[in-house]
């Protein structure tokens, strides 16, 4: 345990020597953003998450998952950040589930960060505010990507569960005649990710549907939240 610790620890300090180049300190507002994604131990979320993969000589092939997200325990940075960590697992429910991922996440004054696939993404910024857009790749050394506020403050329903205010986080969205990539994530009120698209598709490219939509390739994947609550 104290191993990983000490990894995640020096991941944390060099992203965090990142922050002078990319955030100005003037800028900084204090608000109560944060509470779109709530960092507080033992809080669980979990989702259906479903699943499709397209072929241009198959049906699609559709997966369903359940997946349960929990914030588990915490500890400080060299920069005297406290770092949560998620675990990520699969399974039925109960004492079904098997951890399958842990990454830490911690907030500064005005980002929340995460550590995805080793790498650091600046994954909220503050404030929040309507078409506010950053740099998600601001601290690691991938290309850019801009990231995007939308839809602030909006109720969203999710099947039988209304959640008054959330906010949309569009991390990607291209679309050509051959191809479309989408990302979004949407944050609750008190209560952090509900909802996630995630779309890798490429289109028919011959003459006889070239820019008709038809699905040559590619994957769509969706979770909705169904359940949260400390555990």
């Amino acid at each position: 345990m104290k191993s990983m610790m000490n990894v995640f620890s020096v991941l944390l300090f060099f992203s965090c020597l990142g922050l002078i180049s990319c955030i100005d300190k003037s800028k900084v507002t204090p608000t109560d953003d944060t509470a779109y994604f709530p960092l507080k131990a033992g809080f669980s979320s979990e989702f259906d998450l479903q699943r499709t993969i397209y072929s241009r000589s198959d049906l699609p092939e559709i997966r369903n998952y359940t997946i349960r997200q929990l914030i588990a325990d915490s500890f400080k940075d060299l920069q005297n950040h406290w770092v949560y960590k998620i675990e990520y697992a699969a399974g039925t429910g109960q004492e079904n589930w098997k951890t399958d991922s842990i990454i830490p996440i911690w907030r500064t004054t005005d980002n929340l960060l995460v550590q995805e696939n080793g790498q650091t993404v600046l994954r909220q910024v503050y404030p929040i505010s309507e078409g506010a857009s950053w740099n998600g790749n601001c601290y690691n050394s991938l290309g850019e990507v801009k990231f995007r506020f939308t839809r602030v403050g909006l109720p969203f329903q999710s099947g039988s569960q209304l959640f008054p205010k959330t906010i949309t986080v569009i991390r990607q969205d291209d679309s050509t005649l051959l191809s479309r990539n989408r990302y979004i994530e949407i944050y609750a009120e008190h209560v952090g990710l509900i909802r996630t698209e995630k779309s890798v598709l490429q289109y028919c490219s011959t003459p006889d549907c070239r820019g008709k939509g038809m699905i040559s390739s590619g994957w769509k994947e969706i979770s909705v939240i169904k359940n949260f609550g400390k555990i």
